[in-house]
């Protein structure tokens, strides 16, 4: 999960920057009103899962929470530049988000904030994807067509899952014929001792499932998916490729591990298997496990997974 803007807190003084911001949304949304078709309904998502639902939907959020920290890691994204940075997932701006008048939340989180304050504002529409008992990635898609249906984008919702299912049986033809090492996925960490890895009930894990390739780690994992482990324990796979996902902390996480003795010695790290890949959100929606899917894709086209 991408970092916050410190100084969006929940009952922080709104900045000027974020209430120019601010005021610059509203603008747009009273014109478009008098242009003609009423305004799209007015949506603050709570989360970096339900930010990429709803722009993958098509809809342009009011407000993000979290919004400086998503640009930082995921780009410059057309749908969220008129939107406002409404502060922490879990201690939402309540202040600015009563100012912007939303007439509704989305979150896949659930409640940071004290569900009470926020229902005051505006309903909440909860479409969670984790910790539940079923795979992460039936209830992605779940979440998606749930936050479709209230938004009237069915047809988007479909037409993106349609196009997701293809690429998921594209990257199991290509690897069905080949001998392929399996597979750590990890974010390091900053001290060179340690990385999350991804395993059972994360979204990657689901993917990787999906299209018939193993994950490296069979550990125990949270009911997020993660799990913090000690590098040393990477040495039982001595054919596993290590994919590391790109960060904003990456280059210091590196040098650190660079500067590690047991790093030294893994077997992927000896015969030059690490791999890295770009930025995918931690806990992600389909959107990421898609774009998960296609990494793969051109992985196995660069033969960076084969066996040999």
């Amino acid at each position: 999960m991408v970092g916050h803007r410190p100084e969006a807190r929940g009952h922080a003084c709104v900045g000027r920057r974020t209430f120019l911001s601010a005021l610059a949304a509203l603008a747009c949304g009273t014109s478009a009103a008098r242009a003609g078709p009423p305004a799209p309904r007015r949506i603050v998502a709570l989360d970096a899962p339900s930010t990429e639902m709803l722009v993958t939907l098509g809809m342009e959020p009011l407000g993000v929470a979290g919004l400086e920290g998503y640009r930082q890691a995921e780009g410059d994204i057309a749908a969220l530049r008129n939107s406002v940075d409404v502060g922490f997932f879990y201690e939402p701006n309540l202040e600015l988000l009563q100012f912007l008048k939303p007439d509704l939340f989305v979150s896949s989180f659930g409640i940071g904030a004290p569900a009470v304050l926020l229902q005051r504002i505006a309903p909440v529409l909860s479409a969670p994807i984790y910790g539940g008992s079923g795979s992460s990635h039936e209830a992605a898609a779940g979440a998606l067509r749930r936050i479709a249906g209230e938004m009237g984008r069915r047809d988007e919702a479909e037409t993106f899952l349609a196009g997701h299912e293809k690429r998921l049986s594209t990257v199991e033809e290509k690897m069905r014929p080949r001998h392929l090492r399996p597979v750590y996925l990890a974010s390091p960490l900053l001290d060179g001792r340690h990385a999350i890895l991804y395993g059972r009930n994360s979204l990657f894990d689901d993917v990787l499932r999906r299209v018939g390739m193993r994950n490296a780690f069979d550990g125990q994992s949270s009911p997020w998916g993660v799990a913090n482990l000690g590098i040393g324990r990477l040495a039982d796979e001595r054919e596993a490729v290590f994919l590391y996902i790109e960060s904003p902390v990456t280059e210091t996480a590196l040098k650190a591990l660079d500067e590690s003795a047991i790093w030294k010695t893994l077997p992927f790290v000896k015969e030059k298997r690490v791999v890295s890949i770009p930025y995918l959100e931690m806990y992600g929606a389909l959107p990421t496990a898609d774009r998960f899917a296609g990494i793969l894709e051109s992985l196995l086209d660069r033969g960076a997974l084969d066996a040999g």
